[in-house]
């Protein structure tokens, strides 16, 4: 795991005209690795996620993704994000939407007639039926219930195979069983594909096995945990 994918040196993250949220001397994380990220509500957990997706400025410092300075220099598609509002297109497909997961990788024709391969249209079933959708492929999103919608976004994020994945509660809405069959693909997508996956999530047992490395936020600084280390629920 010597790939280094991210690299904060004197980051300061929030929002202007106010005091920093998070205060990072130095981080790194690699690619084939799954990090969790923890601490209590309104610390700036998705305000992290955010930074590191490039959608928000870290106020100053530098950050480097995939051994570039800036997010204009990456390759489409390199970073993906599941943001808490999912970010889906309610009143089309689950099929429609995880397949919007390829289209970074799409030529420009594909994108612009919606034109999908043949080899685009197998990998979006495979995708929906990984995360135990296939019935529900030509489903409007607006009928799915919370959970259903958070393994859309999943399976779209499967379909993009980004170097990057920031979830920022996926599990979240999810029952047992289906929240083992999402994260044996977020695992996979790690250790099969080699991407760098950090995950916010509200359950310390799905940190405990998922991860591996937990990462607190506490009081505007980051500290690394061992996963075995975290027993009490941070609400």
């Amino acid at each position: 795991m010597s790939n280094s994918v991210i690299k904060l040196s004197d980051v300061d993250i929030g929002f202007l005209g106010e005091s920093p949220l998070i205060s990072i001397p130095n981080f790194e994380a690699f690619a084939g690795e799954v990090i969790g990220i923890i601490g209590v509500s309104g610390i700036g957990k998705t305000t992290l996620l955010r930074t590191l997706a490039g959608l928000q400025q870290p106020l100053n410092g530098q950050i480097s993704i995939l051994g570039k300075s800036s997010f204009s220099e990456l390759v489409k598609g390199s970073i993906g994000y599941i943001p808490q509002r999912l970010g889906l297109v309610h009143h089309q497909t689950v099929g429609y939407n995880v397949l919007m997961g390829a289209l970074p990788q799409a030529t420009w024709w594909q994108s612009l007639f919606s034109l999908p391969s043949a080899e685009m249209r197998l990998r979006t079933r495979e995708a929906v039926d990984a995360v135990g959708l296939s019935d529900k492929i030509s489903d409007q999103v607006s009928q799915l219930s919370g959970g259903q919608q958070r393994r859309v976004a999943v399976a779209r994020s499967l379909m993009q195979k980004p170097s990057i994945l920031l979830a920022d509660e996926c599990l979240g809405e999810l029952d047992l069983a289906t929240s083992e069959i999402v994260a044996e693909q977020l695992l996979h997508l790690a250790k099969e594909h080699g991407s760098c996956v950090i995950l916010v999530d509200h359950s310390p047992a799905r940190m405990r096995v998922l991860c591996d490395r937990l990462i607190e936020l506490h009081q505007g600084k980051i500290r690394e945990m061992e996963p075995g280390s975290i027993s009490l629920p941070l609400l």
